[in-house]
């Protein structure tokens, strides 16, 4: 994976940064983050059933939106300069986040805030405390901080501090008897602890002083259109749910958040691949020259290629092996109570391998400034998700719900890939498909040839050893040629 982005074109001209370093610093934290979560979520369905987990889930829900909002697309811009700029600059950088971080926290507090009285009254102590200490709560933007810092590793402190907060917390609730409501409040407080933790790590690599109103105003401006889009794609993630909680019953909204929870869990995937490639396609793009406006646009889609070939070959054999031990696993995971959940994590599945397509398409076009078309996409996709949803909850209560999210999911995507294409050109070629399609065709195959008492092992191996077999073929592919070197010192490219 390393030499898919970062390819030392000879011995003394590295590429660029360090994705396959960068990756493992952010997996790790972002491995625990997730580990935790879905423990916690565990937890709460055994030891309370499938209503109570709907009102979690729900709770989760709300507070995603609202985390979103407080990010308002600034974490993206973020790194994308971080990449792009100079050491230097590194600590103005911070300050004028800081400075934003703060605004969009205190309008995103006092939103939720006037929204509590429409919430179920179980979960509105968590979103209180969560409102009230917002810029705290959503201080997950400092990754890429660490990223070019040298630093990805410090990435796991966070995660480690969250997940003994909301792991032990959620046991001890259980364990006491506690009501409903500690439950969301003890998730809230482990977001609050991973915030408080990382701003004190960031403390030692620039100093934490934020900017004028002014210049925070200026960040979040510049961030407007990925800040308007992931609002309206987070709202679009958690729609299907908040319209099953609106026309169903507590029972139903319990099963669909038990399958719904693995689309979280791949949309987590997707930014933990894609968080680290935005300074990478940042670096490649770098400044772009007037009289040779395609040159960006053209190592950009260099950078692009391997690394979207990878991830749609990987995602893809993982959606077919979902599939195939979605019955199972679900009662493995959460118990016989859940095995209506079973379908919705099948097409959960599918929503994950599209989301994270998209998700690198976007981070590519983050560095060209060109994210003003998110906004219409993400848009779409809500309409599309809120039409679906009126017409396939009366039908079906879980699985039109999960149709509703799907048909979502592929107007977005359709709507990603056309804006890149526009910009940058195809990001594939049709000589890149064998290495996509293949790992989900051979797991397919083995799942439908196979024994079915055995597909519970023998798919999710064939689905790991088949995008091995592409990842290497994508490293056995020969580097383009770069247009343009990037002249950059070795320390540099490896932060």
């Amino acid at each position: 994976m390393v030499r898919l982005v970062n390819r030392l074109r000879g011995r003394g001209r590295p590429g660029g940064l360090r994705y396959g370093a960068n990756l493992l610093g952010q997996a790790a934290g972002r491995g625990v983050y997730l580990a935790a979560g879905f423990a916690a979520f565990v937890m709460v369905g055994h030891g309370v059933g499938p209503e109570a987990l709907g009102r979690y889930g729900l709770a989760l829900a709300v507070l995603a939106v609202a985390l979103i909002a407080a990010d308002f697309g600034t974490t993206l811009t973020f790194g994308s300069r971080l990449g792009a700029g100079a050491p230097e600059m590194r600590a103005v950088e911070f300050g004028r986040m800081i400075s934003a971080r703060l605004i969009l926290g205190l309008v995103t507090g006092v939103a939720l805030l006037c929204a509590l009285p429409l919430l179920p009254v179980e979960i509105r102590p968590a979103l209180a405390l969560a409102a009230v200490l917002m810029p705290l709560a959503a201080a997950r933007f400092l990754d890429s901080l660490f990223q070019v810092c040298g630093r990805p590793g410090w990435s796991v402190w966070p995660s480690l501090a969250n997940a003994a907060t909301l792991v032990g917390g959620t046991a001890l609730a259980l364990w006491l008897r506690m009501p409903e409501a500690a439950l969301s409040v003890v998730a809230v407080a482990s977001g609050i602890v991973y915030g408080l933790v990382g701003l004190i790590l960031a403390a030692r690599l620039v100093p934490l002083r934020p900017a004028s109103l002014s210049h925070g105003w200026t960040t979040i401006r510049a961030a407007a259109g990925v800040g308007v889009s992931n609002a309206l794609g987070s709202l679009n993630g958690r729609i299907s749910l908040i319209m099953l909680a609106a026309l169903a019953g507590a029972a139903e909204l319990g099963q669909f958040t038990a399958g719904f929870r693995f689309f979280e869990l791949g949309a987590a995937v997707a930014i933990t691949l894609c968080a680290p490639l935005v300074p990478v396609f940042g670096r490649a793009v770098g400044t772009l020259d007037p009289g040779r406006p395609r040159a960006g646009t053209d190592r950009l889609r260099a950078s692009v290629r391997p690394a979207l070939t990878l991830i749609l070959a990987a995602s893809g054999a993982g959606t077919v092996a979902a599939c195939a031990v979605a019955e199972p696993l679900v009662r493995l995971v959460f118990g016989p109570d859940f095995s209506a959940a079973a379908p919705v994590l099948r097409i959960a599945a599918a929503m994950s391998a599209l989301l994270i397509a998209a998700t690198v398409l976007f981070a590519g076009l983050v560095p060209l400034g060109r994210t003003g078309f998110a906004v219409r996409g993400s848009a779409a996709a809500c309409a599309t998700n809120l039409a679906a949803c009126v017409v396939l909850i009366p039908w079906n209560p879980l699985l039109g719900a999960a149709w509703a999210a799907l048909l979502a999911e592929v107007a977005m995507l359709a709507v990603v890939a056309h804006a890149f294409w526009r910009e940058a050109g195809t990001p594939l070629a049709l000589a890149d498909a064998p290495t996509v399609l293949g790992p989900g065709l051979v797991t397919a195959l083995v799942w439908v040839a196979g024994p079915a008492a055995l597909a519970p092992v023998t798919v999710p191996v064939a689905a790991g050893l088949s995008a091995l077999v592409a990842a290497w073929l994508c490293l056995r592919r020969r580097a383009p040629a770069d247009p343009l070197p990037l002249p950059l010192s070795i320390p540099e490219a490896s932060s």
